[in-house]
């Protein structure tokens, strides 16, 4: 390989600084700076090919996050969709129940439900449905708490 010389101006301490390593070395100082400028030269070469590929990362993760974010908003429909949707189910079926009083009232006595009565069932059944939901609460909640459990034990 064809070589030239190159002359360098260094302030007196990194000239010392050199000379140290290249004595530790059983080196020359000259061959010390040209390996230092060869592995140099290497690292930026390998760094320019490297930003090609973190270039390449970065894109693929902005589409990552792109999909994520679109996931997280049609799963967010999905379950207000389901929200609606149970709400109404459980407004058609406090009517159905309601109605129902009225009926099994008429079919047994002739009459109607009298208001007494039918606030007394109502206030059953709210606490029954108030006790429905503490439980169905308490058994998500130990379901998450068993899950996490089993991710701490077994950590992928």
């Amino acid at each position: 390989m064809k070589t030239e010389v190159v002359g360098l101006r260094l302030p007196i301490e990194q000239i010392e600084a050199l000379k140290k390593v290249a004595d530790s070395r059983a080196m020359k100082v000259s061959d010390l700076v040209k390996e230092m400028v060869t592995e140099g030269l290497a690292g930026v070469k390998k760094g320019a090919d490297n930003s090609a590929q973190i270039a390449n990362l970065v894109k693929q993760m902005q589409q990552l996050e792109t999909n994520l974010t679109g996931g997280q908003d049609w799963l967010a429909e999905v379950v207000m969709t389901e929200i609606r949707l149970t709400a109404a189910a459980r407004y058609l079926a406090q009517m159905a129940v309601e109605n129902t009083d009225e009926v099994v009232s008429y079919m047994t006595s002739q009459k109607g439900l009298d208001p007494k009565t039918k606030v007394q069932w109502q206030e059953r059944r709210a606490k029954q449905e108030a006790m429905q939901g503490d439980y169905w609460v308490k058994k998500a909640a130990e379901a998450a708490s068993e899950a996490q459990s089993k991710k701490s034990n077994n950590p992928a």
